[in-house]
């Protein structure tokens, strides 16, 4: 799980960086933006339910 969380993480900065490149040429492509967007957030959604898989799993683990 650790491990798909990371893989999650990686794949939302590589986005990010896309979004930021696109944004930063001279005419930047809206529509590409919106749905790099779109991505980023279903990313975020999914690191998301992992981390609170995680959490819960840890929390269930006696000391």
């Amino acid at each position: 799980m650790i491990s798909r969380l990371k893989a999650l993480r990686n794949r939302h900065g590589i986005i990010q960086s896309r979004i930021q490149r696109e944004e930063m040429r001279p005419y930047p492509c809206s529509i590409r933006i919106m749905s790099m967007k779109r991505i980023r957030l279903h990313l975020r959604e999914e690191i998301q339910k992992v981390e609170e898989i995680l959490i819960r799993s840890t929390e269930k683990t006696p000391a």
